[in-house]
């Protein structure tokens, strides 16, 4: 849960980037250089840390068409199968974040802009996001193991509304 408040606040940060840069340009005719910067690495964060709180309530992009219309022991089968694959691909790009992170620390590497910004503070959300959407990613592969739903509909915001 506290992955999907932490997208929350950064999609809120980047607002609240967005609107001192349209003031500022408008009233006092200075660009905060940081704002548009800052706001790329808050939209990565956002993305990352509430990949694991979407893959839980199912409010991911995913096609049922298929699911849907297979018997139901052959549907579970392939739900399995594709979050197999889905468990593969999260744990390597946990580790390649993960590395990126360590290296960028290890090197002390900056950003290129004005801010100068170590990166490894910007990226180190996204291996975290990433780490999260990995455990949940094999939570839900324990679910369907057990043959629970993958996916706990009740997290679903505005699932009432048509």
């Amino acid at each position: 849960m506290w992955g999907a408040w932490a997208s929350a606040l950064c999609i809120v940060s980047i607002l609240g980037l967005i609107v001192a840069e349209v003031v500022s340009r408008n009233l006092f005719n200075v660009s905060l250089y940081f704002a548009w910067e800052f706001s790329a690495y808050l939209m990565g964060a956002a993305f990352l840390m509430g990949a694991a709180y979407a893959l839980r309530a199912g409010a991911q992009i995913r096609v049922n068409v298929l699911l849907e219309n297979l018997p139901k022991p052959l549907a579970r089968q392939l739900d399995i199968f594709a979050t197999l694959c889905g468990v593969a691909i999260a744990v390597y790009l946990t580790w390649a974040l993960g590395e990126l992170t360590w290296l960028s620390y290890v090197r002390e590497s900056r950003s290129p802009e004005k801010s100068e910004i170590l990166r490894w503070i910007t990226q180190f959300p996204l291996a975290l996001g990433s780490l999260l959407f990995t455990l949940q990613t094999i939570a839900r592969l324990g679910r369907l193991l057990r043959g629970e739903p993958g996916d706990d509909s009740r997290l679903r915001i505005g699932q009432d509304i048509e």
